[in-house]
């Protein structure tokens, strides 16, 4: 009785096996395809079903450029699910790169509905499906099919084999008119040539006129890769320019500059940048002087100090900013060593010190060693003086060390500020700007030259970047002039 008892289960299983209904696809009776697009590399495809789909259907078109007998030997192009399409979008046609339409037999050709990933869903009944298939290699025979499958996604056949041929040829845009670029181009070349003539004129001397000789290439390549290109941004801030009318703006005004100051989020990302820039600066200039006040004595290994400390400065900076990005992640480092669960990058007032920290990391190291290099030109003897007036150590730091200190410190500060001011990579490596708070406002790291960049390169509104970085421009010009006046930078450098 005990040996029966695997017989008749075995026996049960078939029975139930057998009585279990096969789902199959619905199958394809008959595909069509059509290169006679006015599309570059589009094909037209369409394809007709023995019956009304049903939920859990699906067809993936595959093609190749040869024929091919099973899907293997084919390439994926797109898919199309069967299923509910209650809560999905219908986009219109062009939105995606394979449009496609079905019809469930009234006559009427409808835009197949997407999910959340942007896959293709067609209802329930649909007895004929077509699709636009761009991409496809131009001018040649490309070999096309449907493979149908069922709901448990196993595949069930593949469809008769059609052929076309994209035929449309591709539009290229007008050449863009350049010759007032040339014209600009040639105006400066044509004045520098006659400035240094006239001075060469003026100048009695040989040596004088041969001088004028061996400034002209600097002077050239100067007014060409930046004078120009300064003067082009100015221009284009006086227009409409964007990426789909460069080369067509019109003049509009003072309308960008109006737009930049009363922006949104002006104020915010100007604070931010003024902030970045002065503990950046401040705290380079802080560690640096500490830094080689340090080693500035007789220190025991003090040439393999210094050289470990140039080590922040001398990686490339994008190598160094992405290590600490990943100790800032979430299941970074910094998390896991403080047992902590804080979403660094994430949030706005954590991120923006991460990214302030890194670029203090950056920056410190070349603050450091042109201070060294600074001390090293001090007399050893205006110390022992003051040590044997009876001067103290701070009143030696601070009467005697840092007025001398003061051309290497003053200008190479004036230079840290505009770097820090500019400075893209840090916040873009780290933080992309972000997060982003306010909808198509600076994310909360954002500093002006990382916001456009937005503008002009995610926006595309090429005029409006132009005027925010004339703003860059005049607020460093500003401040520079400001600062050597307040400071006397120019005859500190003397």
């Amino acid at each position: 009785m005990r040996r029966g008892i695997p017989l008749i289960v075995v026996m049960a299983l078939v029975m139930i096996l057998l009585a279990t209904p096969v789902v199959q696809a619905t199958a394809v009776s008959k595909v069509e395809a059509s290169g006679q697009s006015s599309s570059y590399r589009n094909i037209n495809l369409t394809w007709e079903l023995a019956g009304p789909a049903v939920e859990g259907d699906g067809f993936h078109i595959m093609f190749s450029k040869s024929p091919f007998a099973n899907a293997s030997n084919a390439t994926l192009h797109s898919t199309v699910f069967t299923g509910p399409t209650t809560a999905l979008a219908q986009p219109v046609l062009g939105e995606w790169y394979d449009d496609c339409q079905s019809s469930t037999g009234d006559g009427d050709w409808a835009m197949v509905f997407r999910g959340e990933n942007g896959s293709a869903v067609v209802p329930a009944g649909t007895v004929a499906i077509q699709c636009d298939l761009t991409g496809m290699p131009a001018g040649v025979e490309v070999f096309l099919a449907i493979w149908s499958f069922d709901s448990h996604l196993i595949s069930d056949d593949l469809s008769e084999v059609v052929t076309a041929t994209s035929t449309a040829v591709d539009e290229l845009p007008p050449d863009a008119d350049t010759r007032p670029v040339w014209f600009a181009i040639g105006s400066i070349a044509l004045s520098l040539v006659v400035l240094l003539a006239v001075l060469g004129w003026k100048e009695r001397t040989a040596q004088g006129r041969s001088a004028m000789l061996y400034v002209a290439p600097a002077l050239m390549a100067l007014a060409l890769l930046t004078f120009y290109p300064v003067g082009y941004g100015i221009v284009l801030s006086f227009t409409d320019a964007n990426q789909s009318a460069l080369g067509e703006q019109s003049f509009n005004g003072l309308d960008n500059y109006v737009e930049v100051f009363t922006s949104a989020g002006f104020l915010r990302v100007l604070g931010f940048t003024l902030l970045w820039t002065v503990v950046n600066v401040s705290a380079h200039v802080g560690i640096g002087l500490a830094l080689a006040m340090a080693l500035q004595g007789r220190v025991k290994g003090k040439v393999a100090y210094r050289t470990i400390l140039l080590l922040p400065w001398a990686i490339p900076s994008y190598i160094t900013v992405l290590i600490w990005r990943g100790i800032f992640q979430y299941d970074g480092l910094f998390n896991g060593l403080l047992g902590t669960q804080i979403d660094i990058l994430g949030l706005p007032v954590p991120a923006a010190a991460a990214v302030i920290v890194v670029n203090i990391w950056l920056g410190f190291p070349f603050m450091m060693m042109t201070i060294s290099g600074a001390l090293q030109t001090i007399p050893g003897d205006i110390y022992e003086a003051a040590e044997v007036d009876g001067v103290s150590t701070v009143s030696q730091f601070r009467h005697l060390t840092l007025p001398m200190l003061k051309p290497a410190i003053v200008p190479v500060a004036l230079l840290g500020f505009i770097w820090t001011f500019n400075m893209f990579n840090v916040i873009y490596l780290m933080t992309d700007g972000g997060p982003n708070l306010w909808f198509g406002e600076p994310g909360s790291t954002d500093i002006l030259i990382t916001y456009v960049y937005d503008v002009a390169f995610r926006r595309g509104l090429y005029g409006v970047a132009a005027a925010w970085s004339v703003v860059i421009f005049l607020i460093l010009l500003w401040f520079s002039a400001t600062y050597m006046k307040k400071t006397n930078a120019t005859e500190a450098v003397v």
